[in-house]
């Protein structure tokens, strides 16, 4: 791998911003890159015990092994800790050009641990690396940040910066790479404010060279061929992300996962056309095709000119059925305000949801609610929560931290209203589609789609059956509805899912069709940069390391393991529509496949400790034996 090789750094805040070489990628082979050498890292580098928010928590940054090349999509980096909303894994992957300045400055992965003692930023000129002041910084919007790290180091530099929310380590808070794509979901942007690191600065000037350059361009052709042939892709590549012909049928969150259908009216007012007439640019990460990374321009009911960038299609989803705002420019200033204080929008608009249906239940009072009344479809209130939230003001301090904890905070039995995994809210609805909502609950990161889930209905009416066969053993995909067999389905998406973060591709050039870039495609990519065969079994085995990597750290740090698989009794107990919930036995029984296939215990969850020697995880293993989680060791050691 000595091809696409690269550096692994240490950052000591706390000792000046020290910077000491502690590895090289070829030491991590079995993990590639990215997300995979994090977790690695983060098992031989977190102190037990120690929170999020202690100055001895690292924050791991990695960029995939493929980026930096022209393989499509090959942009994205990878940023992993510990999440303040579960206490277990904080893992979130993001765009943008940040990753491939990184592989060409010759670093692979860095961690950064300490605090220091003002607000700095990190500037990484190729192998030159220091710490600068940014006290000067530290109040500002991303935005802003983001406009005068450039005006400083130039336009050709590439940044992660955190807002507002991260500097008052609001646990809602995102990291934003190039001033708006967010690392979200985890509350990592809080973690860097408590380091006081504002921000993060790439330039890299070096060119990655790949083993067989002749067939790596090749591949790539044929990748990009199957990528302009795919209507859906073409879709998105009209739209951005948000391109959904049928946006909602039944299901969406509409006012907080009532289990109501949205209104027709709404569904049309908030069709991916309504947003077209705002649509002024699309850009790509590195090389990629799909140029999803778009600029909606508008102007507001007070004539103010608005910019939003990188529409995410959760977007509608948060702040239209959830919230019930019904106008596209709503939904677009929302997600700008967001993405300009630090905030990520899916815990962002859950919590305002949550604090919504407390005070229409009359569990929050105006005097707890800074004299505002609380309801659905009030922009201007949606507006002034996302401000209150990012700098922790008055109601905005209540919500800062997620409604799991403001719920246990409020008591009253505000918790029926808080829809959330391991404590980690929900953007995911779970009603239909046992195979998106099984995927979604059992994500390591704590309920979210991006790890596992399928949604079963897609899958059927395209794949063919030999893939079928290949990929799950089933000469079928299940019929929406069933239970059966689901496990397959979401193991595979896990596998390919986690590959996928290890070379840095976007899930965007997969989307889960099979008209669009399959394993082998990335197995293809892959052997002929590093000049070593590597087929779509070896990949899928590499994903299904780092994602039982995850959840071994989740063991490691206390988390529950068959309990915590269980899904919110919302959606046992409310109906959608008054016809579809989640069926907790079958549920049960469904966990029981997933577990055996695998090679983890039934009764507790948790790997065995055979199974993490089979992949290759003895260091794992021998950590969870060290705290006391594994009593009888199979591994001899050596001396």
């Amino acid at each position: 791998m000595e091809v696409c090789d690269g550096s692994i750094l240490r950052i000591d805040l706390s000792n000046g911003g020290c910077v000491n070489e502690i590895g090289l990628l070829r030491d991590y082979e079995p993990f590639l890159g990215g997300r995979g050498v994090n977790q690695a890292l983060l098992f031989q580098y977190l102190p037990l015990g120690v929170s999020p928010f202690d100055p001895r928590c690292p924050v791991l940054i990695g960029a995939g092994l493929l980026c930096g090349t022209d393989a499509p999509g090959a942009a994205r980096l990878s940023l992993d800790t510990v999440n303040p909303f579960t206490g277990g894994i904080a893992s979130s992957s993001v765009g943008g050009n940040v990753a491939a300045a990184l592989r060409r400055a010759g670093i692979g992965n860095f961690l950064v641990v300490g605090r220091a003692e003002h607000p700095v930023s990190l500037f990484i000129n190729n192998r030159h690396i220091e710490l600068r002041d940014a006290t000067d910084l530290w109040g500002n919007s991303v935005t802003e940040t983001d406009r005068a790290l450039r005006n400083v180091h130039g336009e050709d530099v590439q940044t992660l910066v955190i807002g507002p929310a991260g500097e008052q380590q609001a646990w809602a808070a995102s990291v934003f790479a190039n001033g708006a794509r967010a690392a979200g979901r985890c509350g990592i942007g809080a973690v860097l404010g408590a380091k006081q690191l504002k921000a993060i600065v790439v330039l890299g000037s070096g060119v990655m060279e790949t083993a067989q350059p002749n067939k790596f361009q090749r591949v790539i052709v044929q990748c990009l061929e199957k990528l302009r042939k795919s209507a859906f892709n073409q879709r998105r590549m009209q739209y951005g992300v948000y391109c959904y012909e049928v946006p909602w049928d039944l299901e969406s969150p509409y006012r907080n996962f009532s289990g109501n259908i949205i209104p027709e009216a709404k569904k049309q007012a908030l069709h991916p056309d309504a947003f077209l007439p705002f649509l002024t640019n699309k850009r790509s990460c590195g090389s990629c095709p799909i140029r999803c990374r778009t600029t909606h321009e508008f102007t507001d009911v007070n004539g103010r000119k608005w910019e939003s960038r990188a529409l995410q299609g959760n977007d509608p989803d948060n702040f239209g059925a959830k919230l019930d705002l019904e106008d596209p420019r709503d939904i677009l200033q929302a997600h700008a305000l967001c993405n300009d204080l630090g905030l990520d929008v899916d815990v962002t608009s859950n919590v305002i949801a949550w604090a919504i249906a407390c005070f229409q239940d009359g569990l929050l009072t105006r005097s707890e609610t800074d004299g505002c009344e609380l309801t659905w479809g009030d922009a201007s209130l949606v507006f002034d929560l996302i401000q209150a939230i990012a700098h922790r003001e008055g109601l905005g301090d209540l919500l800062s931290e997620g409604c799991a904890r403001a719920s246990q905070r409020l008591g009253r039995g505000s918790e029926k209203h808080c829809h959330h995994v391991r404590g980690n809210d929900l953007f995911e609805c779970l009603w239909q589609s046992p195979a998106w909502a099984f995927g979604t609950v059992l994500s390591p990161r704590g309920g979210t789609h991006a790890r596992g889930a399928v949604i079963e209905q897609r899958l059927g009416r395209d794949v063919p059956a030999e893939l079928a066969m290949r990929w799950y053993g089933l000469s079928a995909i299940p019929e929406q509805g069933s239970y059966t067999n689901l496990e397959r389905l979401v193991i595979h998406q896990e596998r390919l899912n986690a590959a996928l973060d290890c070379l840095g591709i976007c899930s965007f050039t997969s989307s889960g069709r099979p008209d669009m870039l399959l394993p082998e495609d990335y197995a293809n990519l892959t052997a002929t940069a590093i000049g070593q065969p590597i087929d779509e079994a070896t990949l899928l085995l590499i994903g299904e390391r780092v994602h039982t990597q995850e959840r071994c750290f989740n063991w490691l740090r206390g988390l529950p393991g068959r309990e915590g698989d269980l899904p919110p009794r919302h959606f046992v107990n409310t109906p959608l529509a008054g016809r579809y919930r989640i069926d907790p036995d079958a549920w049960s029984r469904l966990l029981d496949c997933y577990y055996d296939q695998h090679g983890w215990n039934r009764e507790t969850g948790w790997p065995t400790e055979e199974t993490l020697v089979a992949l290759g995880l003895e260091i794992v293993a021998k950590r969870l034996r060290e705290a006391g989680y594994i009593a009888t060791p199979l591994i001899k050691e050596t001396r």
